[in-house]
């Protein structure tokens, strides 16, 4: 049987995924040697899953959707960009949510859930952000640093109506997503 490298996640709405893309494009003036991700595959990672097995993943849907059932809508607000492991010497650079309690209780819940199915507990702490790119060498990389250090905007604010199964394929060019499921959320 085949597994499934896969993640649960908060995807992004149109309009937000325009206005980050146009902080995304600020960025790209640096000329820094980063492979930028497309806006189409913007979202906040809530738990990467790795490769699992079809019949956990029918496990993990049939609990998500009672997890998921009675579980609000939620507003989220992009207000900070930075960098892993640090702004200094960046490999990813993203776009930070804010960290608020129904946002970090989804996640905590999620994580529970994964839990309890086998999935290892992440002993990172939470960091709600969307990928906009990865470091791929050091030219001109102070360059996009000072840029990310002085790059100032409006907070982008955003409504969250859905958690995803995505399902990423790993290409040469990069990872393709596919959804595997959808939970919508309460409106």
């Amino acid at each position: 049987m085949l597994s499934i490298r896969s993640f649960l996640a908060l995807p992004t709405s149109e309009q937000t995924k325009a206005s980050i893309s146009l902080l995304q494009s600020k960025l790209r003036e640096s000329e820094a040697e980063v492979r930028w991700e497309s806006s189409d595959k913007f979202h906040i990672t809530l738990k990467f899953l790795g490769n699992v097995e079809p019949p956990i993943i029918d496990s993990l849907v049939s609990q998500l959707q009672v997890l998921l059932k009675n579980v609000s809508s939620l507003k989220t607000i992009y207000n900070t960009i930075g960098g892993f492991p640090s702004v200094d010497r960046p490999r990813v650079i993203w776009i930070g949510a804010e960290q608020n309690e129904f946002l970090m209780k989804l996640q905590e819940n999620i994580e529970s859930v994964c839990t309890e199915l086998g999935f290892d507990k992440e002993d990172r702490v939470f960091h709600p952000h969307i990928t906009l790119g990865r470091v791929k060498g050091n030219r001109k990389l102070s360059r996009l640093t000072e840029t990310v250090k002085s790059l100032t905007f409006e907070p982008i604010q955003a409504l969250c109506s859905e958690v995803l199964l995505i399902k990423s394929d790993l290409k040469p060019s990069g990872s393709v997503y596919t959804t595997l499921k959808s939970f919508p959320l309460q409106a």
